[in-house]
């Protein structure tokens, strides 16, 4: 399936400025807008640009201090700041301190076209990530790409294979059955923080599994529950209602069935070593990143 770009927003002079002057650097292939501001639903008209741009390597930070304009501020306030080095998920940003703020990530093109062959396999990694309790997987530099809209060059707007799809739906779904098995052990330990630490992995997982499963991107976001088709209302609903001190067994249990899981699906999952290596055994274990 082909993702059409998104059309470019109108951007503000100071964005245009940005993308201009990063368009000029020689590493820099292509610039997108990404985040709420592509899509055309920002949340406050003070809310952040989030710019990026796909480079062969990082520019050096002096180059980005030449950037800056007149009103930005210190340059000495602005730092180009690198994290998961090495990593497929390896990010370099920078901040420009206007109203409002423009925030740039770049992104190796090379670590891009590596989860584009991975993904045709049906194979890719999971990470940690703050922002969602379940962990972000390496084909979301995928689905950024193909949500946002191209303002300079363009590194295209991926296909999402139909082999990722068949592993990455099932993999999530495995996931979280088995983070209900752990729940119902912890809840029956007595460990009711613990219980529902896992009840909440089951959903981010799950909706993981039904986004991925359908045949369009999502955004990695802090709304991921609420995306369209994430979960249902009987399961939100459920959810909503959770408190550690009310939690048992049969709540757990009542819980998998607003979810449609099964927890011993997840012994299972983890007999066949899905934990370990998702999407398939010719993938690599799963790696821990950090942001």
């Amino acid at each position: 399936m082909t993702i059409t770009s998104l059309t470019p927003p109108d951007l503000p002079p100071a964005v245009r400025d940005a993308v201009d002057g990063l368009a000029a650097l020689k590493t820099v292939r292509s610039i997108r807008i990404a985040g709420s501001r592509a899509r055309g639903r920002p949340t406050s008209p003070a809310s952040d640009w989030d710019v990026l741009v796909y480079v062969e390597d990082p520019p050096a930070p002096e180059e980005l201090h030449r950037l800056l304009p007149a009103d930005a501020g210190p340059q000495e306030s602005v730092e180009l700041v690198t994290a998961n080095l090495g990593h497929p998920f390896q990010e370099s940003e920078y901040t420009i301190p206007v109203s409002p703020r423009i925030d740039v990530c770049f992104r190796p093109l090379a670590h891009v076209r590596r989860e584009e062959t991975l993904a045709a396999q049906g194979a890719f990694t999971v990470y940690s990530y703050p922002k969602i309790a379940s962990g972000v997987p390496s084909y979301i530099l995928l689905s950024e790409a193909a949500l946002s809209a191209p303002v300079h060059g363009d590194v295209g707007s991926p296909a999402r294979p139909t082999e990722l799809a068949l592993s990455a739906g099932p993999w999530w779904r495995g996931r979280a059955s088995c983070a209900l098995l752990l729940a119902i052990d912890h809840v029956t330990a007595g460990e009711k923080l613990g219980a529902l630490e896992h009840i909440l992995a089951a959903a981010t997982s799950l909706a993981h599994s039904r986004l991925i499963a359908r045949a369009q991107w999502y955004p990695i976001t802090k709304r991921l529950l609420n995306e369209p088709g994430a979960l249902d209302d009987r399961a939100r609903q459920s959810l909503n209602q959770l408190s550690a001190d009310r939690l048992s067994p049969d709540v757990v249990h009542q819980v998998a069935e607003d979810l449609g899981l099964d927890p011993e699906d997840g012994l299972d999952w983890l007999a066949r070593g899905e934990h370990i290596r998702p999407g398939g055994p010719d993938t690599h274990p799963t790696q821990t990143g950090q942001r």
